[in-house]
């Protein structure tokens, strides 16, 4: 009953204090006697307005309850001021409306405030509530997480284990079928259909068909299948796009798809290691291998079942020349001849027949002229019968130059004359041969090695040569790696040349045995590191910017792990490496160290370094003699960049007459 009854008056709570007002005025106003007393007792309803009704109803209240007292103090003035003058009456009225409205406004805002605060704690409790049912349900969630997450990380792993499957099956289909690099330049659109200077070698066994014949197919093919394998070493090993097999048989392209300057240096250099390989893994076989350079047209052939390939004269011609080689080497074209001879044993073939048994009679009699004229070099008649001997062996270019000679020194000399003419009339017959498929007659060369580069006395004066030598006889080197690490930018023979130069340095710096023999080996494999720059960055064919600079500057370092995994793990070694870029005046790169920071031996690196590339032919132009160089390491010694003891010792190597401004330390 009296919930009741309290909820009723709370839902009428407004109504009831209107009713309230009007009965207090209307009772105060004519039944109290002292009315001014009880103009306090309004403060009661407005008050409780303003904490159950709020600000605007109690103060509305409070301005109708002053509205009601007004009319009633002008309708019967006296009954208000009867005690008390008239003005002060109305002033004690009108402040006691001002107080009255006041406390409406005061108490309807503290109530409005209140109920803000209630609602804050009403939101926060029901927060609370949401809050407390999401923690028991993460708790829940949680509890069973880690079974969840160990599930799905399996599933996942099994997932990825199966598209890595995947993935490895598809890319070995695909690089089984097609050259890697062809793969990946598909991939990124990269590859395109162009005329490009390349080399072309193919190469082919002799007899294989009637092996294949005479033996079941198991055999044929697992014999053929390693053979293969070891040629695919040798190709790939110096960058060769192998385009295809016939039969026994291998086209390759260097310079293609990938595009290396010196294509025509790796196409050499495989086919030499290819000849090597056979003869070691396969004896009872032997090998054909024609190689010609020049314009060729490449990119991918076939309409549904495409391939990379090349088409042209210049295949054509390294075909021909393949048909036409004899057993067991390699023959080059003319072009090949011009950019490789620099690096290779190279002679002209006069005939594709054989060599005549007349030739050997006619060699020998061509070394006993040469001989004599070693002894008399101005005998007229000695040196017209060596041009003789050179035209009887179809050799017409050194004929006339016999010739020529004699002409020089006797202008009147008719029989030389009459040589001369012969010999450059029938040169293109006796040196060039006639290929099926082409109208004018072809140079032919034939490869018998590559070139010893401690034989160039450019370089490396004779004594020099007979005392060191022999070391490399001693040691093993990865030598097929560091040759194709140096044809990518011409330097073929740099390392022998720098180790060479830095065991000698070190003998005469003091060096004890074993720092010399981390020495050589760290001069011949200095530069492997270099195979981490892009090969068009290397051989400075052009200017650097400063990212491929610092992107060059890290092949020390890459030296020095390649070195690591080789197998040698000498500390002494590979500091050797890693610090034979930094200079003595702390220019040098990677750590630029400065003075005796530096190894000796990285020093001495350093200087038969650049000692080597100032006497190499670079760019087209010929290299320095090894004074000249001396001269010009002289000048940087000068200016701080190589340790002077270093330059010293390498005066004293070469035996130079001129005095050293520098003397060499004690050690």
């Amino acid at each position: 009953m009296m919930q009741k009854l309290k909820r009723y008056i709370f839902d009428h709570f407004e109504s009831h204090f209107i009713f309230t007002i009007l009965i207090s005025v209307v009772l105060i106003n004519f039944f109290v006697y002292s009315k001014i007393a009880f103009l306090n007792f309004y403060y009661l309803p407005i008050m409780l307005a303003g904490y159950y009704l709020g600000r605007r109803t109690a103060v509305l209240g409070a301005f109708f309850t002053i509205l009601m007292v007004w009319v009633f103090v002008i309708a019967d003035p006296e009954n208000y001021y009867a005690h008390e003058e008239k003005f002060h009456m109305y002033f004690h009225l009108t402040v006691w409306a001002g107080f009255l409205m006041l406390t409406g406004w005061i108490i309807g805002g503290l109530k409005e405030k209140l109920a803000f605060t209630d609602k804050l704690r009403e939101e926060l409790a029901h927060e609370k509530e949401l809050l407390d049912i999401s923690n028991r349900r993460l708790n829940e969630y949680s509890s069973t997480l880690e079974t969840k997450v160990s599930a799905r990380t399996r599933e996942l792993e099994q997932e990825q284990g199966t598209v890595e499957s995947l993935k490895t099956r598809v890319e070995d289909i695909l690089f089984s079928v097609i050259d890697s690099k062809v793969a990946r330049l598909m991939i990124e659109g990269k590859l395109r259909n162009e005329k490009r200077q390349i080399s072309v070698l193919f190469s082919d066994l002799k007899d294989f068909t009637q092996y294949s014949d005479r033996n079941p197919p198991e055999k044929v093919i697992h014999e053929l299948n390693s053979y293969l394998g070891e040629m695919e070493d040798c190709i790939t090993q110096f960058y060769g796009h192998i385009d295809k097999y016939i039969g026994d048989g291998i086209m390759v392209e260097f310079g293609a798809p990938v595009k290396y300057k010196n294509h025509s240096i790796l196409a050499v250099l495989a086919a030499l290691t290819m000849q090597e390989r056979v003869e070691k893994t396969h004896p009872q076989w032997k090998m054909r291998v024609g190689i010609a350079t020049g314009l060729a047209v490449v990119g991918l052939l076939g309409s549904k079942r495409k391939s990379y390939s090349c088409i042209g004269d210049t295949v054509n011609l390294a075909s021909r020349l393949e048909e036409l080689c004899e057993l067991g080497e390699v023959y080059i074209d003319h072009n090949t001849y011009m950019i490789v001879q620099q690096f290779f044993h190279v002679s002209r073939v006069r005939s594709v027949s054989g060599k005549r048994e007349t030739d050997k009679i006619i060699e020998a009699e061509i070394q006993s002229l040469q001989q004599l004229l070693n002894q008399n070099p101005n005998d007229l008649n000695m040196m017209y019968a060596l041009g003789q001997a050179f035209f009887k062996k179809r050799a017409a270019s050194a004929a006339m130059e016999v010739f020529e000679k004699i002409i020089k020194l006797d202008p009147d000399h008719i029989e030389a004359r009459e040589g001369y003419q012969e010999a450059k009339k029938n040169r293109d017959e006796y040196e060039k041969i006639a290929i099926r498929g082409k109208s004018e007659r072809v140079a032919i060369y034939r490869v018998t090695g590559i070139k010893d580069p401690l034989m160039d006395r450019n370089k490396i004066p004779r004594y020099v040569y007979d005392q060191y030598t022999p070391l490399f006889s001693n040691i093993q080197l990865p030598v097929e790696l560091v040759h194709a690490s140096e044809a990518v930018d011409g330097t073929l023979g740099h390392g022998k040349t720098v180790a060479l130069l830095s065991y000698a340095l070190a003998e005469r710096l003091g060096l004890s045995h074993k720092e010399k023999e981390e020495l050589l080996i760290a001069g011949y494999l200095h530069d492997l590191g270099k195979m981490i720059v892009p090969h068009e960055l290397r051989g400075g064919h052009r200017p650097l910017s400063k990212t491929e600079q610092a992107l060059f500057h890290k092949h020390p370092e890459e030296s020095t792990r390649l070195i690591k995994q080789l197998g040698y793990d000498s500390q002494i070694l590979l500091n050797y490496v890693k610090s034979h870029h930094e200079y003595f005046d702390g220019s040098g790169y990677p750590e630029r160290l400065k003075g005796e920071q530096i190894p000796l031996g990285s020093r001495i690196l350093s200087i038969a370094n650049d000692f080597d590339t100032l006497t190499s032919r670079r760019k087209n132009q010929e290299g320095l003699n090894y004074q000249n160089a001396v001269r010009e390491l002289q000048k940087k010694t000068k200016t701080g960049k190589y340790d002077p003891q270093c330059l010293a010792a390498l005066i004293q190597l070469l035996n130079l007459q001129t005095a050293p401004p520098y003397q060499l330390a004690s050690h």
